[in-house]
């Protein structure tokens, strides 16, 4: 039987799929998002969700957000960047329209937050532990959000 080159990279190339597919599968996307608005399931349930999150050795971060909300965006843009991956590793972030869920569930009154983007950690009795938001970096850059999003991990 004869080999191709064409046959060897079609070979090649599932190869790599394949690897890459099984350590996504087997070790998951560093960072986890979940659209606390679009989930009308989950409406009114996000302590549920910070304990579900917990429960599978995670790291859940309310991330107080807005359509409008420019810093926002470039938040959301930069989560593939190796810096902030690196910094949110483990993390779940369970996106809170500030305009409509928060103030439902009056979790911008319970956090105190006051601006967007905003970051909460709570445990699994919804206890404040940390919070940041995006006054405490410069230029939104994962060169600048990365080294606070990473303290604000820990």
């Amino acid at each position: 039987m004869k080999i191709t080159s064409t046959f060897l990279k079609t070979i090649c190339t599932i190869v790599l799929i394949t690897a890459a597919f099984g350590y996504t599968h087997r070790f998951g996307s560093p960072i986890k998002t979940v659209d606390y608005y679009a989930d009308a399931k989950n409406k009114g349930q996000w302590l549920s969700m910070v304990k579900q999150e917990l429960a599978a050795k995670r790291k859940p971060v309310l991330f107080f957000t807005a359509t409008w909300c420019g810093p926002c965006k470039q938040f959301k843009n930069s989560l593939g960047d190796p810096l902030m991956t690196d910094a949110l590793n483990g993390a779940t972030l369970i996106m809170i329209d500030g305009d409509i869920d928060a103030k439902k569930d009056k979790l911008t009154e319970k956090y105190k937050v006051t601006g967007y983007p905003t970051f909460v950690r709570v445990d699994a009795e919804g206890k404040l532990l940390n919070k940041t938001d995006g006054g405490a970096w410069d230029e939104n850059i994962p060169v600048n959000m990365a080294p606070v999003m990473k303290t604000f991990m820990k």
